[in-house]
């Protein structure tokens, strides 16, 4: 590496940036040695490539000087530079530094906060800040396991998609050490690993259970499992060492105490789990957990006999990720009512299955989906999942897909074609599969986009006092519809005679029918609508199903939410009206 000052630059030497930006590399450079004066200097193999990279001491106002390093990116000045502090990374501030590198934040993580016209003389007034912890900052907390994460990936094994589960509402309270219980798969890649698991049970040294899992895991995971046991102890704090760092007595310890091999499974494993306080968020502290996990043929655990020639295990740290109860939907706190719920779905096409996926995203735990349909390559390109779910029952493909990724969400698909005559035995017929559906339905949604099929299921739900949402597009999707019926007011009948009437104007293309085709092998015509503009409709219905759900008691009458995506002439950004629909008296339904 060679160092030039900044007299010492040559001719044609410049960073990628000065090209979008003529002159700003000599005015950053200038304005820079002002502050620094003779300690600056640049890096002559980096910036040959393009990359302005300078070492320079700050001074401080306490007399002292600051060893730094900064790089600028090739987006310069689009985006800010990055600065690191030089030196021994024990005396690096514990906040507002990466432990690893010794980067700063000198501003926060908003790429608005850094102006195209600073330079990095905005040092004078940020770097003291985020030495000392002074000065304005944001409302956030620097979580240990963040660092760790970061580094998890530059180890040669890892392979990604590695992960141990914790939960942020374990607490250990003031133990110092013990042992986990830890359910676990193994996938080996070559010489990389896979490795997934989770935290079952935690016990104190003598044998008291401190907590135990209580969150779901992922099928795949529940699935395939086998369970280990490893150590942990309790340390004042134990940040990621530098590259060079590794191989100190201390870090090995930190990550070899108490190390017994687990043979059960195909490599044999050892982890020794430290835990330490950290700040979860601002001004929150709680427990933090690391896993470095070592892996290798059962022989590589073995002391190597003098004279022998041995093989080590190989090492990987594994990224702790929080799958608790108050972990998974705390970004989202205004959906936990969904929890608990049970959301009757009928009709799993374009608009119905994203529904029930998006639902089951933001945590319903438990959906009833009805469909008699099953995914062709035609009808996946408005569906929401592609040629994996081919040739499947929608409901069963659904079912599938949101059991797999959202543990904890438990879904009833129901194979069945309302309005078919019932067979023979008199089994299987709407008499026997719909009631109890409503019974266990907190609330029902209609996405069948059949008029006949809506007054069918509207009154299953007057009669069951339970709140239906009703959603469909028109033919031509230039709007739609998402009704909210209240089992005391109006219904879709009377949707109908309020728009016969004038009450409530239609969505636009209604009644048009232009623009239907028949694909090759299906038995009817369809409309040529795009998925996202149905998942318009299908997310509007999502957020009525939370509103009605949160708030029952401001719910008292049946509501028509209209949709505009056109305007007669041409396509325009959604827009949405809200009309009441108070019972009509030419329909009767609440006599």
């Amino acid at each position: 590496m060679t160092w030039l000052s900044y007299s010492g630059l040559k001719a044609g030497m410049l960073p990628h940036w000065e090209h979008a930006c003529v002159g700003r590399f000599d005015f950053e450079l200038r304005d820079l040695a002002f502050f620094v004066r003779d300690s600056l200097r640049i890096d002559e193999d980096q910036l040959k490539n393009g990359v302005l990279c300078v070492e320079f001491e700050w001074p401080l106002a306490s007399g002292e000087v600051c060893q730094l390093r900064a790089v600028f990116p090739d987006s310069y000045p689009f985006v800010r530079p990055q600065v690191a502090l030089r030196g021994n990374p024990e005396t690096f501030p514990h906040k507002h530094c990466s432990p690893t590198d010794g980067n700063l934040c000198l501003l926060g993580r908003d790429t608005g906060l850094w102006s195209i016209e600073w330079t990095l003389a905005l040092l004078e007034k940020q770097l003291a800040n985020a030495l000392n912890g002074t000065g304005v900052e944001d409302p956030q907390g620097e979580p240990m396991e963040f660092w760790w994460n970061a580094v998890a990936a530059a180890f040669p094994g890892y392979v990604d998609g590695s992960y141990m589960l914790i939960d942020t509402a374990w607490n250990v309270g003031d133990q110092t050490e013990g042992t986990l219980r830890v359910s676990y798969t193994l996938q080996k890649m070559d010489n990389k690993i896979r490795f997934k698991g989770a935290v079952e049970e935690i016990k104190a040294k003598d044998g008291t259970v401190l907590a135990t899992r209580t969150y779901p895991l992922p099928h795949e995971l529940e699935s395939k499992k086998v369970t280990g046991t490893f150590p942990w102890r309790r340390v004042a704090r134990f940040a990621p060492p530098p590259r060079e760092g590794w191989r100190d007595r201390k870090v090995q310890d930190q990550i070899t105490f108490g190390r017994r091999a687990v043979t059960i499974a195909s490599p044999a494993i050892s982890m020794s789990v430290t835990v330490q306080s950290t700040e979860l968020s601002h001004g929150i502290d709680g427990d933090t957990w690391l896993f470095p996990l070592f892996y290798g043929p059962a022989k590589s655990f073995q002391p190597v006999r003098q004279g022998q020639r041995g093989t080590s295990p190989s090492m990987i740290i594994v990224p702790t990720l929080r799958a608790g109860a108050s972990d998974v939907g705390a970004r989202v706190p205004s959906v936990g009512i969904l929890k608990g719920k049970v959301i009757a779905i009928f009709g799993m096409g374009a608009i119905g299955a994203p529904l029930a996926i998006e639902l089951a995203r933001n945590g319903c735990s438990h959906l009833t989906v009805i469909d008699h349909d099953i995914v062709e390559p035609g009808n996946s390109i408005r569906w929401p999942l592609g040629a994996t779910a081919w040739g499947m029952r929608k409901t069963t493909s659904v079912k599938q897909h949101v059991e797999s990724e959202y543990p904890g969400v438990e879904v009833e698909a129901i194979h069945h074609h309302v309005g078919i005559a019932t067979v023979a035995d008199g089994n299987g017929g709407d008499h026997s599969v719909l009631p109890p559906i409503f019974v266990k339905a907190d609330i029902v949604i209609d996405a069948t986009a059949s008029s006949g099929i809506s007054r069918l299921l509207a009154d299953h739900c007057k009669s069951a006092g339970k709140p239906m949402i009703s959603l469909f597009g028109t033919l031509s999707l230039k709007g739609g519809v998402v009704a909210a019926y209240h089992p005391k007011s109006g219904c879709p009948t009377c949707r109908e005679f309020a728009y016969a009437k004038g009450l409530i104007e239609k969505a636009p293309g209604s009644g048009e029918t232009f623009g239907l085709n028949q694909p090759a092998g299906c038995a009817e015509l369809t409309f040529t609508g795009a998925s996202f503009d149905l998942h318009e409709l299908s997310l509007e219905a999502v957020r009525l199903t939370v509103d009605i759900l949160s708030q029952p008691d401001d719910f008292k009458e049946s509501l028509v939410h209209t949709l505009t995506l056109h305007d007669g002439v041409r396509r325009v950004p959604p827009s949405w009206r809200v009309d009441a629909l108070p019972p009509m008296k030419e329909c009767g339904c609440n006599q």
